[in-house]
């Protein structure tokens, strides 16, 4: 059974990259005024953007783990709906595209593969 899946252009490619280190420097330097923000050490490990430039998934991982995960990424979705604007501008795009923030948990999905190896091993 053969899949058609499209790889994604150089140009979402791009998008992509330039919005990971945008919303990264605003994560760094932008006070949210939430505890649950402002207290989470966040990672943005990657942003997937659609081909038109619409949509884009932010991939985020927690530097503490996965307590409070769903919390935050609530409050992540809610917090950045006002700073849209300024990305945008920042980016030099036509249209804000609109962000949903979802926990990447592939490190500890790999963590777990790994143990299972290792009990498999023994």
């Amino acid at each position: 059974m053969k899949r058609n899946i499209k790889e994604p252009s150089s140009r979402q490619l791009k998008v992509g990259e330039n919005l990971r280190k945008a919303i990264s420097f605003l994560l760094q330097n932008h006070s949210f005024h939430n505890p649950i923000i402002d207290k989470s050490s966040i990672l943005v490990s990657e942003v997937k953007i659609s081909p038109d430039l619409s949509n884009a998934s932010v991939y985020i991982s927690t530097l503490g783990g996965l307590n409070n995960s769903q919390e935050l990424i609530y409050a992540l979705n809610n917090s950045f709906k006002p700073l849209k604007g300024p990305l945008t501008r920042e980016l030099k795009l036509r249209r804000a595209p609109n962000l949903t923030f979802m926990l990447d948990d592939s490190f500890e999905r790999q963590v777990y593969i790994d143990n299972l190896i290792e009990n498999a091993k023994k």
